[in-house]
């Protein structure tokens, strides 16, 4: 058996090159994914190490989830007097209760969220330039949140209240926000937000809401850890403070902060190996193709170990051995080209991204997950094979060599199936969507492509037939067409399993193209439901128009007449004990801009529209701090000069920053917009604005940027979220794009791979033909034009199965969140078609040349 199947390697060596490389890819993909993934993990590791550089044991709240929420002080069980209670125990040489805030950070032209803090111990040991903050104005970062802010030492930063309107610019009078001078660069990056040290002085005066989040204890020299933390959690104890606290030497809460987002890291090899597994099935069916060829044109070779006294069991051994010989070689060469893919995205990120990032670290996961795959799936593409191999008798040895007659029965146990699958599938497809469950939709998916794989020897054949005489008819009946479908119909198995290669790509990559831009219409639709207006400017007149003229992301700009109001909430809502909330804000009414849908209308929804007698409002523009349902209908009086009316308070965030808006009734009884009432800035008013919708973050802030130094107070968020979910969704689309390429270019080998080995099964075929007077560049186009059949059927399948499943994966994973749209962009579809049938061009190209090399005396001759 062995001596069998090392034969057949060496006289098929070169047919299966391609099916060696097809095994290589896809341990490779699986391999990167694991490393890459153990890399993020690593590093996530390392940040959160660095963060607690310096402390020994730290004292957390029991209640992770409550800890995570900001704490008045009096209901904050992290106190100084936990500390001083930490710092008395025996062999505690420091204990520093760590306080912590959130807050807006902007730099030279970005802004992000941040997290101050105060100065733990041993600091100064990350120090990279720079000093220390010494004075309540100043701070230190790291040097990677430098460089995403734009600033280094000597620089000054922004802080603002999180639930504050936009920067007013450097030069803010608003309140809200403070400035605070660089000293010092420390050295990596935040693992998450920009994380801002400052003294005490300066964390008090941070525009933020600070609140305890542990103490820091740092041991004292040839103090154990472990045994000084349990000191600390007993001494906390008998002084009556313990209590929802917990003490924990560093290393165990940093290992636990791990645990806590393996979530991520986790994902990234669950989604490595997904499409590393899809990538092996396809290369599964390649491998099939393979070695289905490979047997049937070993035919008299296996009849004649039979006639010498093969048994069956070794035939079919030797046909199994030859497929893990295969996935052996191709498995040890996809774990070097991993390690190679690996080590290169790893230094990319180290590159592009963040320069701390940690080197691949080679674990047993990597180096065995992905060649026991390999093995697995090219020992199980060879068993139809090795069963074909088993069945071939001894007398075939004294037949002679000629073309096998065609297979005209019908499948129809797998037609049958197939379609007893494909309806399940569809059920499932149907409920998941209707019935918003991702669960139930993906393995309604799954079902119906097996369905489809299953059915594809009964389906794909006479397709490619019904193909092939419509494009004869176009040709004028051109033989070679005629043929090319004629060889595919009764090659139907090669055929069937090449096209399943090719659709499987083309399905995954139309699913993926039209889910996420389904999904993206989705959001942005519901986004514009709640923020009809992109940008809102307090201001109009020549300077604003000016700046907007110049933006190359301003689509639509309209001033809307406002007036600057005096607001009085009258509320009773806990955390608001005066009861009497006051402000100051412009009033208008959406009802003076133009309609949605009307060219030049900076509305992309009605969804401004306010009834009679309501205002629609954020209760954090007159200070107040719950949530938006304890101010649903609160009485508000609304006072323009000696004007007032008395109104129901309609409270949604979606409001813009600053601004109230009114029914068109009641802005009348204002006076709003009316001439010579005085209560409209001459020329004044709102601009609001609305951007292209392939607008950049880096062009709105540098938009925003512009108006606030203009002194314009300005409302980007809308836009800048729906930049924001558009990047986001672009990224995902290429990353997954990227993982599906592997697919794709296996199943590209696959066609190549089963032309050309069907070109050796069909020598004498071709030399007959070119007998009976066929030119060499007539035999190329039967094998380009039958590439190009399979691809068609794969396209027209593929795309609608793409399709489907887009629209399927929008209704399932949204839900209740949006409602759900189909959004087909026919531009990337035509490129995927474009792609596909490119693709099939050049898999035929070498199988057609070498189907044009036959010579007819060669091809006619007795092997």
């Amino acid at each position: 058996m062995i001596r069998i199947a090392l034969t057949n390697l060496r006289a098929a060596s070169g047919r299966l090159v391609a099916a060696g490389i097809a095994v290589t890819v896809s341990v490779a993909f699986i391999v990167s994914a694991f490393l890459f993934s153990t890399a993020f993990g690593d590093t996530l590791g390392n940040q959160i190490r660095q963060q607690w550089a310096g402390a020994d044991v730290a004292v957390l709240e029991a209640d992770r989830e409550a800890a995570a929420m900001p704490a008045t002080e009096e209901a904050a069980p992290l106190t100084e007097e936990v500390a001083g209670t930490a710092a008395a125990v025996p062999g505690a040489e420091e204990a520093v209760l760590e306080r912590s805030g959130y807050l807006r950070v902007t730099g030279s032209g970005s802004e992000v969220s941040g997290i101050v803090t105060n100065l733990p111990t041993g600091l100064e040991e990350r120090l990279t330039a720079g000093h220390l903050p010494e004075a309540a104005d100043e701070l230190t970062l790291p040097a990677g949140d430098a460089e995403v802010l734009g600033v280094g030492v000597g620089d000054t930063l922004d802080l603002a209240d999180p639930a504050a309107g936009p920067a007013a610019g450097p030069d803010r009078t608003d309140g809200q926000g403070s400035e605070y001078t660089v000293t010092g660069l420390l050295e990596g990056s935040s693992p998450f937000s920009s994380t801002l040290y400052l003294t005490e002085e300066g964390l008090d005066a941070a525009p933020a809401e600070v609140y305890a989040t542990a103490v820091r204890i740092a041991a004292a020299e040839g103090t154990d850890p472990a045994a000084l933390a349990a000191d600390v959690q007993a001494a906390l104890e008998a002084a009556g403070t313990g209590e929802g606290l917990t003490t924990l030497t560093v290393e165990q809460h940093v290992e636990a902060q791990i645990d806590e987002m393996s979530g991520q890291t986790g994902m990234l090899a669950t989604i490595g190996l997904g499409f590393g597994l899809l990538s092996a099935g396809v290369a599964a069916l390649v491998i099939s193709n393979t070695f289905q060829v490979l047997v049937a044109s070993r035919a008299r070779v296996l009849a004649l170990y039979r006639a010498v006294g093969a048994s069956r069991a070794q035939l079919r051994g030797a046909t199994l051995l030859e497929g893990a010989a295969l996935g052996l070689a191709g498995s040890a060469a996809g774990v070097g080209v991993g390690l190679l893919i690996g080590w290169g995205l790893t230094s990319l990120a180290r590159a592009l991204w963040m320069p701390e990032f940690a080197g691949i670290a080679p674990g047993p996961a990597a180096l065995l997950v992905g060649p026991a795959v390999g093995v697995l799936v090219t020992t199980a593409a060879a068993l139809a094979p090795a069963r074909r191999a088993t069945r071939v008798s001894p007398v075939e040895a004294l037949r002679p060599a000629d073309v096998r007659p065609a297979q005209s029965r019908f499948p129809w146990a797998r037609a049958v199936l197939g379609a007893v699958l494909g309806a399940g599938g569809v059920a499932l497809c149907l409920v998941g969507a209707l019935g918003h469950s991702v669960p139930v939709g993906i393995i309604g998916c799954f079902v119906l492509f097996l369905a489809l794989l299953i059915a594809a020897r009964a389906v794909v054949p006479p397709l490619i037939g019904v193909l092939a005489r419509g494009l004869g008819v176009l040709t004028g009946s051109s033989k070679a067409v005629l043929l090319a479908g004629r060889s595919a119909r009764e090659a139907g198995g090669r055929t069937s399993s090449t096209t399943a290669a090719l659709l499987i790509g083309v399905t995954l990559v139309s699913a993926v193209v039209v889910g996420s831009a389904s999904v993206q219409r989705s959001v942005e639709l519901e986004t514009s439901a709640e923020s009809p207006v992109d940008l809102v400017i307090d201001g109009a007149g020549p300077e604003v128009e000016a700046l907007l003229g110049e933006s190359p992301v301003v689509e639509a700009a309209e001033t809307v007449p406002a007036a600057r109001a005096d607001i009085s909430l009258d509320s009773s809502v806990e955390g608001d004990p005066d009861g009497l909330l006051t402000g100051e804000v412009s009033v208008l009414t959406a009802a003076e801009a133009t309609a949605p849908g009307t060219a030049g209308s900076p509305l992309r929804s009605e969804g401004y529209e306010v009834e009679p007698g309501t205002l629609l409002l954020s209760q954090q523009e007159v200070g107040g701090e719950g949530p938006t349902a304890d101010y649903e209908g609160a009485p508000v009086t609304v006072t323009v000069g000696d004007a007032s009316v008395e109104l129901r308070l309609d409270a949604s965030l979606a409001a813009p920053a600053g601004t109230a808006l009114l029914s068109a009734e009641d802005a009348r009884a204002l006076g709003i917009g009316e001439a010579g009432s005085g209560r409209t800035p001459a020329g004044g008013g709102q601009t609001w604005v609305r951007t292209a919708d392939d607008a950049t973050m880096p062009q709105i802030e540098m938009l925003a940027t512009q108006l606030s130094t203009a002194g314009f107070t300005v409302d980007p968020y809308a836009a800048a979220d729906r930049a924001q979910y558009a990047q986001a969704f672009q990224v995902a689309l290429a990353v997954v794009l990227g993982l599906l390429a592997a697919a794709v270019v296996i199943a590209v080998i696959g066609v190549s791979n089963t032309l050309t080995l069907a070109v050796i099964d069909r020598r004498r075929e071709g030399a007959l033909l070119r007998a009976l007077g066929f030119s060499r560049g007539s035999l190329a186009r039967m094998i380009t034009v039958e590439s190009l059949l399979m691809a068609v059927v794969a396209l027209v399948v593929g795309l609608s199965l793409g399709v489907f499943y887009g629209w399927v994966g929008n209704a399932a994973l949204l839900g209740d969140a949006a409602s759900p749209v189909l959004a087909v962009a026919p531009g990337q579809l035509a490129l995927i078609a474009g792609a596909t049938v490119l693709a099939a061009v050049l898999a035929s190209a070498v199988p057609a040349r070498a189907m044009s090399r036959i010579a007819p005396a060669e091809g006619l001759s007795e092997e």
